[in-house]
């Protein structure tokens, strides 16, 4: 779990500094939204674990580490997933997702 924790918390930081409001809470109070970096951090580790959405769900809810790097109690809905790859270019999230693999050191992604 080390090793992908290390790689949440790199695509978390990436959609950090990508987004224009980094301060944004990560999930508004009374609002059931998620704020655009945890979107984008999501997206980019889905891509990563590549698991049907429902499974990546219920992976993430068994890794309560990993959900403490985005500040989550509980991984959000799997259909929030594919709500979510609506909303950002594809190719947005593979550069995002090739830098954080260069910084990581990771190869083949």
């Amino acid at each position: 779990m080390g090793r992908l924790r290390n790689l949440a918390q790199t695509f978390y930081e990436f959609a950090t500094t990508h987004v224009e409001e980094p301060d944004v809470p990560v999930v508004a109070d009374g609002d059931d939204g998620y704020d655009k970096s945890t979107k984008i951090a999501l997206l980019l580790l889905k891509e990563e674990v590549n698991k049907p959405l429902r499974q990546f769900e219920d992976y993430l809810n068994e890794m309560p580490g990993i959900l403490a790097v985005f500040g989550l109690e509980n991984s959000p809905d799997y259909t929030s997933f594919s709500v979510w790859d609506g909303e950002f270019p594809m190719k947005e999230l593979r550069r995002l997702l090739r830098r954080s693999a260069e910084q990581a050191g990771l190869s083949g992604t």
